[in-house]
């Protein structure tokens, strides 16, 4: 059974915001994608983007809209829906990713998964 999985494209000043999973995580470990977390029963998507990026990044999100959708098979079989937010509010802070970073629009490359670089590239089509 595939689980649900929410994923925000944040974009601040021309960059973009990537995360360096953990090596101790059991899905994907050291990779570079974007923020992201488990849809819980009971949970909208938005709902739940919005309960993890507060969790994960201590950032409050609105006005959201789907960029792109994909299934993605690694240690788990995910469905992943990447979200963009075209308000937010707070100070980023790191509370669960090993290092987050900002990207330049021109560095896809930096992301290990192609199904993050296919979303990224919806987003710049949808910009």
């Amino acid at each position: 059974m595939r689980k649900n999985i929410v994923s925000l494209i944040l974009e601040d000043k021309g960059k973009i915001l990537v995360e360096k999973r953990k090596q101790s995580k059991s899905t994907t470990p050291g990779s570079i994608i974007f923020p992201a977390g488990h849809v819980e029963e009971g949970e909208s998507k938005k709902e739940a983007l919005c309960r993890e990026i507060e969790e994960e990044l201590t950032i409050k999100i609105y006005d959201l809209e789907l960029i792109y959708t994909a299934n993605f098979d690694c240690e788990e079989k995910q469905t992943i829906f990447w979200y963009k937010c075209n308000k937010w509010e707070g100070n980023i802070s790191n509370n669960e990713a090993e290092e987050l970073i900002w990207i330049d629009k021109s560095e896809s490359y930096k992301l290990t998964h192609q199904v993050s670089k296919d979303a990224f590239s919806e987003y710049m089509k949808k910009k």
